[in-house]
């Protein structure tokens, strides 16, 4: 599966936007904005009977559409043809990169909407084994219960208000709905690849290494899979039976256990360990440190 690189400039990732970086008609409400590279994930809000355009829109992206409305309606333009659907709630569509549509909604709806650039989507395939250009299969309305839990997640993710998005959590899911998007959906689907037996020890010992030399900078699921030279999500499957750890988690463990030493080993501020950790801030630390050992940095220096 393809890595997905994540770039960490908290004002872009955290700023909600007022217009959709998938579709700028419509009112943004929160999402990734480009801290993902290769994949935005946005909570939407559509207004409901807008006009159509004059001109059917030809969308860049492969883009999917999670509608949240317990019921609406959707009269839709597809390559000039007029159609109409009811939708319900769990209901989505897929809109791959090239298709000429106009959606129009009955009534103001909230939609997560996740658009991937045709070349990120066509490199994940090349490295799955699969042809690497990609032809997603159109779909007006169906169910896929993972798809929209991973959706849902990965939106959430950068939605929280209590701490920062886990970036390196936010690249595992959408590692998982590219590759689940590729396998159920793509004309030629993506080759599964087994994980058995997990890393191999020189593979492992150099991703450890780069895990171990970078925790207080960026950490990402790409460059990982990178040196153990293989696609992002065989790279998590593998990493997971040699570690029992998810990546994301192993990092985390890696950051708190770091955290620990440099406030029982040196005098440093509790701010500089944290960002010397990883952490986004002091108060990140002390929520991770209260959550984990139900206690403070203060307490366990003083301790």
């Amino acid at each position: 599966m393809s890595s997905i690189t994540v770039k960490i400039p908290p004002a872009t990732s955290e700023r909600v936007q007022s217009r959709s970086l998938i579709k700028p008609h419509l009112r943004n409400l929160s999402g990734s904005a480009t801290a993902l590279n290769g994949i935005i994930v946005e909570r939407n809000l559509e207004r409901p009977h807008a006009e159509f355009c004059g001109s059917t829109v030809k969308t860049p992206k492969h883009v999917v559409v999670f509608p949240s409305a317990e019921t609406a309606k959707l009269e839709s333009l597809v390559h000039g043809r007029r159609r109409e659907f009811r939708f319900s709630r769990g209901d989505a569509i897929i809109n791959p990169a090239g298709l000429f549509t106009a959606p129009r909604w009955d009534t103001e709806i909230e939609i997560v909407l996740v658009g991937i650039d045709p070349h990120f989507m066509n490199r994940a395939a090349e490295q799955c084994g699969s042809p690497p250009r990609v032809d997603l299969t159109p779909r007006l309305r169906f169910r896929d219960p993972l798809l929209e839990q991973l959706a849902t997640a990965l939106v959430q993710e950068f939605e929280r208000k209590d701490l920062p998005p886990d970036h390196l959590y936010a690249e595992s899911l959408a590692s998982a709905f590219v590759a689940h998007l590729l396998k159920k959906y793509s004309a030629a689907g993506a080759r599964e690849l087994a994980a058995r037996g997990g890393l191999p020890a020189q593979r492992l010992r150099r991703v450890i290494e780069y895990i171990h030399d970078n925790l207080g900078a960026k950490v990402t699921i790409e460059a990982m899979a990178e040196l153990a030279g293989l696609s992002a999500s065989h790279f998590i499957a593998l990493f997971r039976q040699s570690t029992g750890l998810s990546p994301h988690r192993y990092v985390a463990a890696r950051r708190l256990e770091q955290a620990i030493a440099l406030l029982k080993q040196t005098s440093l501020p509790i701010a500089d360990v944290a960002l010397r950790a990883g952490f986004a801030d002091q108060s990140h630390l002390t929520r991770t440190v209260r959550s984990h050992l139900n206690t403070t940095p203060g307490a366990l220096r003083a301790g």
